[in-house]
């Protein structure tokens, strides 16, 4: 039986640590632009108190503007531990938890739809955006994650591990892009940029853009609206992008799409992550690779994470965003420079990411870039 509305809900939004790089002050800087916003439409949807959880200062208008708590800095950042520790020391009931840069693309009655949602759910029910890559849980009994911090290194396997391992009832919203996009990489900020509903404090951040990111996402844009162009999206590709690419556009899509709930599942964190395409790109060599894409495709839209995951040698984040940016020469690990060099010279354009980028932020950007079909 579902519990009686609960009124207000207290939020949590996460911003972890900056980063010290060029690439990482970047994003760090669009990540609290966009915490700026979701505070904003989180209080507007009916949230309240609303929290930033801030690992360092370097938030500061952020967290003047809201109920400041600040984490301990532990290196690497661990979602999990921060979390419970948190709902221990303020004794949360009913708690909403959001990453800084997710739902870049929830106005406030999008995130009061989502409450209301949430109500109805049973006393310990847990509302997320994606079961599969978490990045906001509402959670009508925050006590739900006691004991299971050291499974939650970061929150994207956090309804995963409440459904499969808690046995709690974990309901998701519709797919729809202001549920599953999030603000992870430079990819994702190229791809929703121009979205209608992107935050205030987001959108003058972005301005200006970084110039060749740009032009590769512009032409995409391109490839998108030009029937009978080709398109590949290659990793953890969603069936909803995907179908959204089809409804909406006269291009022809080749999908390649591999891994799916790597970090969900624990697969990730195992070494078990395994990639036709990581090992063609191994047998052929990068530039050889990117090369023989431009010749199948106009185009390409590359969820390099996996790659990444199937090599082993994780890129630490300063790589991972220069990667993403293009700036090839700001790169440490020669195998991810290597590649980024080609794609970076590669005819046909090619915008790399993780996940979101071949989902929730590619959806946003059939929305953005294409006409959109009345009923």
């Amino acid at each position: 039986m579902s519990a009686p509305p609960v009124g207000p809900i207290p939020a949590i939004v996460f911003l972890p640590p900056a980063g010290d790089t060029r690439a990482e002050q970047w994003m760090a800087s669009a990540r609290r632009a966009c915490a700026a916003d979701l505070v904003q439409r989180l209080r507007a949807g009916g949230f309240d108190p609303v929290h930033v959880a801030a690992a360092d200062r370097s938030a500061g208008d952020i967290i003047a503007a809201s109920d400041a708590i600040l984490t301990e800095s532990e290196s690497p950042f661990h979602f999990g531990r921060a979390l419970v520790q948190i709902i221990e020391s303020h004794h949360f009931t009913e708690l909403g938890y959001f990453g800084g840069a997710c739902a870049p693309l929830a106005t406030g009655e999008t995130l009061a739809g989502w409450r209301r949602q949430a109500e109805s759910l049973p006393e310990d029910g847990v509302l997320v955006n994606n079961v599969y890559s978490t990045d906001w849980a509402i959670l009508r009994d925050a006590r739900v994650v006691l004991g299971l911090a050291e499974r939650l290194p970061t929150d994207n396997p956090l309804g995963w591990v409440l459904r499969e391992e808690a046995g709690r009832p974990v309901h998701s919203p519709a797919p729809t892009s202001a549920a599953r996009t999030d603000i992870d990489t430079p990819g994702d900020l190229a791809l929703v940029r121009r979205h209608r509903d992107l935050g205030p404090n987001l959108r003058e951040m972005l301005e200006p853009f970084p110039e060749a990111l740009g032009r590769r996402a512009d032409a995409l844009a391109r490839v998108l609206q030009t029937p009978a162009e080709s398109l590949a999206l290659i990793g953890r590709v969603s069936e909803a992008a995907w179908h959204d690419i089809v409804q909406s556009s006269q291009v022809w899509v080749r999908v390649f799409a591999e891994e799916r709930g790597m970090r969900a599942s624990g697969r990730l964190a195992r070494g078990e992550v395994r990639s036709l395409v990581a090992e063609m790109v191994e047998e052929m060599g990068a530039k050889s690779f990117v090369a023989r894409m431009s010749q199948l495709v106009q185009g390409v839209v590359w969820d390099t994470r996996v790659w990444m995951a199937h090599r082993g040698a994780w890129p630490n984040a300063a790589d991972r965003m220069a990667a993403d940016l293009g700036w090839a020469e700001e790169i440490a690990d020669p195998a991810l420079r290597s590649l980024t060099e080609a794609i970076v010279a590669s005819r046909a354009p090619i915008l790399t990411g993780g996940q979101g980028i071949v989902a929730g932020s590619l959806r946003a950007f059939v929305e953005t870039v294409m006409p959109q079909k009345k009923p």
